[in-house]
């Protein structure tokens, strides 16, 4: 197959550093890698200005993060109409013990115009981008090689340095560990035409019969999104965990459903560490840096891009990248590895216990 290649393929194109996925990490990283003067390109399995399902949450320290490290300050378009709303808890007893988490604000973005804005800053510094183009291989060594598939026909990338940014189910992750079987989340959402005693809120609903981590809403607009995550083959499955939680808004809130708009279900990592293989890094998703209880995973991604970066900047001759990274990138790792070990043992009594802690603390998630 080898032979072959070479001999229909065209000429290799050389990098510093190739990414692989087009989202908050492999942004982030590209426009890092590029800002130090790296040649970088970033292949992007979807159309410019794909759709990505998500609840489109920010936590409170995030565009702060996300804006120095990025060089520049997140555009009015990318906000919501409410653009910052308050955070409720609601522990399994129900709303008489719940309320609004003090002096914590959560951002409200538009997923896909924050995706587009987050490439557009990567393409303003340089970053080759190649849209609707696959990573079909890779083959590692010091000097890896990429075969990919675009509108345009085969590309062969060669580059000392490749990250994987291309989501949970990462096909560079399934390269390097095709035995590896990563856990994972379900999460299924719905749009709904509704009313209900709502306040400009995100609420976190905390209840072990209908979420292992939590379910939410999160008013947008004209409209509500719900939603929840379930472990794949286990019970309640996500249309039933789903139907409880209408139950559950309509007893608490007089949540009234007029007209489902839209429903999504995706999956994220769930509670477990990946970072690569020598100069093959693994960022965001790709790599399980995705909060297990709140199931935030922008802000790890774009922190886990600047980690990447960092640790192939700071490489040292006769290294792989991956020690590098694995230290730039552990207090996040370590971060998830804990909330995983909390929301896989704690129960009822433990859920009401962590929401009445919170809301006196008044902190909220991370």
């Amino acid at each position: 197959m080898a032979e072959t290649c070479v001999a229909r393929c065209p000429p290799i194109k050389d990098f510093d550093v190739v990414v692989a996925g087009g989202g908050p990490a492999g942004s982030s990283t590209a426009i890092c890698c590029s800002a130090l003067g790296m040649k970088v390109m970033l292949l992007e399995q979807g159309a410019r200005g794909r759709h990505k399902a998500c609840g489109g949450i920010l936590p409170l320290v995030a565009p702060e993060v996300i804006e120095d490290i990025v060089g520049a300050s997140i555009p009015e378009e990318v906000r919501a109409n409410t653009p910052e709303i308050g955070l409720h808890y609601e522990p399994p007893s129900g709303r008489t013990n719940a309320g609004r988490v003090r002096n914590y604000r959560i951002h409200n973005i538009k997923r896909d115009k924050f995706d587009l804005w987050l490439l557009g800053l990567a393409e303003d510094a340089g970053v080759d981008i190649r849209y609707e183009t696959r990573v079909e291989e890779l083959r590692t060594s010091a000097r890896n090689e990429i075969i990919a598939r675009g509108s345009d026909g085969e590309l062969r990338i060669g580059s000392r340095f490749v990250v994987g940014a291309d989501g949970v189910r990462s096909t560079i992750r399934k390269i390097l560990f095709p035995e590896m079987n990563a856990p994972v989340m379900i999460v299924g959402q719905e749009h709904w035409d509704a009313t209900g005693d709502f306040e400009k809120s995100f609420y976190g609903f905390f209840r072990g019969d209908i979420s292992i981590s939590y379910a939410y809403l999160i008013p947008k607009r004209d409209k509500y999104i719900i939603g929840l995550g379930v472990i794949p083959h286990q019970t309640p499955n996500i249309a039933e965990a789903l139907k409880k939680l209408r139950q559950w808004l309509s007893d608490e809130f007089s949540f009234d459903p007029n007209r489902l708009l839209e429903t999504e279900v995706w999956a994220i990592p769930f509670g477990y560490f990946t970072p690569g293989r020598d100069n093959v890094l693994l960022v965001g998703d790709a790599a399980g840096l995705c909060n297990p209880l709140s199931g935030e995973g922008i802000r790890l991604a774009v922190e886990s891009g600047e980690a990447a970066c960092t640790a192939i900047a700071n490489l040292q001759s006769g290294r792989g990248a991956v020690e590098n990274y694995e230290k730039e990138v552990k207090g996040i790792a370590d971060m998830v590895k804990d909330l995983n070990a909390f929301v896989r043992g704690v129960d009822d009594a433990g859920r009401e216990k962590f929401v009445q802690e919170e809301l006196s603390r008044g902190t909220g998630l991370a």
